[in-house]
């Protein structure tokens, strides 16, 4: 999904970006306005207020495997936890050929240049125009997208450095995306909502655009200075939504009000969607998602699902 957490550029995703299948359901069944605020398909925060709406691993140095990896390594940290480095949440995944969505191959082996890294807007209440603990700032500047390999070895990878579930990171990629880095979602026929450029999937086409992209669905009104690494490079993608939703978790994003606090993961991923802390789009999407935990859709023969 694709929530909006703060205006600008890292709003949760929902505040950042959801799909197609689900963004379609979800938006002829709920038809509400969202508060992108910051998180993909918004910035961060919310889906970062992150985006897109449519509708998330780590491993070892074992034999790599051409099935999916069965047991679960990486699992929820609490607030405050020491979090894992890049290098060595790399070392951790554990290894497979198994890849349900080929088509994200060449997405998921680009990581950001220096300069791209150095560009991305601070998590800041001054650039967000939502109220952040100064703390947030700190897990944008951990955001490196610097991983390659199969879909979920990089979702093992993003659970592993930001102290995930690597299920619940696998679960939310499917309710936004189904695991499709090249979803489209959030689409409007307002212009100046449209990323800029023309000719790719999604572009403004003289009546409208998506607005939010990745396999976490990160929309670009919010998360502007993310542009293009969200659509075209998958670690980057769900790395940038998953520190969103980290600070959310440590209680830094203070907007949310009185009845918010540290510790609610569920209440967070619900911000993607939608920015609020469970109002009704948020809890409506927190179904969804836990229906797909449930259920580990993601293992489905032939990558149905």
């Amino acid at each position: 999904m694709e929530k909006k957490e703060a205006p600008q550029t890292t709003l949760p995703k929902k505040l950042v970006g959801k799909k197609a299948a689900i963004g379609v359901l979800l938006f002829l069944v709920l038809s509400v306005p969202v508060l992108w605020i910051a998180l993909q398909h918004k910035p961060s925060g919310a889906k970062a207020l992150a985006g897109g709406v449519t509708p998330t691993p780590i491993a070892t140095n074992a034999p790599v495997s051409t099935s999916p990896p069965s047991g679960k390594q990486f699992t929820l940290l609490p607030p405050g936890s020491a979090l894992p480095s890049d290098q060595e949440c790399a070392a951790r995944v554990k290894k497979s050929s198994w890849e349900p969505r080929p088509e994200n191959d060449a997405a998921n082996h680009r990581t950001p240049t220096a300069a791209q890294l150095k560009a991305l807007a601070p998590w800041t209440t001054a650039s967000l125009g939502i109220q952040l603990d100064p703390r947030a700032d700190s897990f944008r500047k951990r955001v490196t997208g610097d991983f390659t390999g199969t879909t979920d070895e990089i979702l093992q990878w993003a659970a592993c450095k930001w102290g995930m579930d690597e299920d619940y990171v696998r679960a939310e990629a499917v309710t936004e995306s189904h695991w499709h880095q090249s979803q489209l979602g959030d689409y409007s026929g307002d212009k100046s909502a449209c990323p800029p450029g023309s000719g790719y999937p999604g572009a403004w086409d003289g009546s409208s655009c998506a607005q939010s992209y990745s396999i976490i669905q990160i929309k670009y009104m919010y998360n502007k200075s993310a542009w293009p690494l969200t659509r075209d490079d998958t670690a980057f993608a769900i790395d940038y939504q998953e520190g969103i939703l980290r600070y959310c978790y440590e209680g830094w994003a203070t907007y949310l009000g009185s009845n918010y606090h540290a510790g609610d993961i569920w209440g967070c991923i619900g911000r993607w969607y939608s920015g609020q802390w469970h109002d009704s789009g948020a809890q409506q999407y927190i179904g969804y998602t836990q229906d797909f935990l449930n259920r580990k859709v993601w293992l489905t023969p032939g990558g149905n699902f």
